[in-house]
């Protein structure tokens, strides 16, 4: 009897430990939806989820968007490399080069003025490209880095990453694909995040065609 209480106090203890060694934020676990335009044309993932910590508790929306495209690949590339681009094709208020730090590299800045109930707000981030003419395919990811420019007296994104990233195949069509993590800085509630999909994404890709038929 007393052995069968030993092992009893060693189990508790052990899983104590475990508990207390766990890390100091949990993920609400969340499957990807996959949704399709009514055309077929377009693929869209998403999800929404939070992520809690000691401290706090975030929201966040995940996506990955792809379609195709008769485009010209240069002229895609152009469309993205150019900041003032962006504006248009997230839809936000303003968007500008900060910085020009190298060939592939740059710190850039976005202004969302949203609807309600959203409040305006800001994203500095590093635009890296990388882009192969040779096997016509780009990648350009945009990563936010909030403390790499002053404060403009609104709300600074601090979790905030895209890619866009188009290749040319062997049809002759361009793919397209574009992926996001973002924590808005506001708690907005789940259905209103989850009424972005799938439009939001589409629409952004269709902004993407748009502009590079029109350039």
């Amino acid at each position: 009897m007393q052995n069968k209480n030993m092992n009893q106090c060693r189990i508790l203890t052990l899983i104590t430990i475990a508990i207390l060694t766990l890390p100091a934020f949990s993920q609400t676990k969340t499957d990807w939806k996959v949704q399709t335009s009514r055309d077929g044309n377009f693929l869209v993932k998403s999800k929404v989820y939070s992520v809690k910590s000691e401290s706090d508790k975030k929201k966040f929306l995940e996506y990955e968007a792809t379609t195709q495209f008769d485009l010209d690949f240069e002229r895609c590339v152009h469309i993205l490399k150019n900041v003032v681009n962006h504006k248009i094709i997230i839809n936000e208020k303003e968007s500008r080069l900060l910085d020009s730090i190298s060939e592939n590299k740059s710190l850039i800045y976005y202004f969302f003025e949203p609807t309600w109930p959203f409040k305006n707000s800001d994203c500095v981030a590093f635009m890296i490209s990388s882009i192969n003419s040779e096997n016509e395919k780009a990648t350009f990811q945009i990563e936010a880095s909030p403390s790499s420019y002053r404060s403009l007296g609104v709300n600074r994104l601090t979790d905030y990453s895209m890619t866009f990233t188009i290749k040319k195949l062997i049809s002759g069509k361009v793919e397209i694909n574009t992926t996001a993590k973002i924590s808005p800085t506001v708690n907005v509630p789940n259905f209103m995040l989850k009424a972005f999909f799938p439009k939001g994404p589409i629409d952004i890709l269709k902004r993407i065609n748009q502009l590079s038929k029109n350039d």
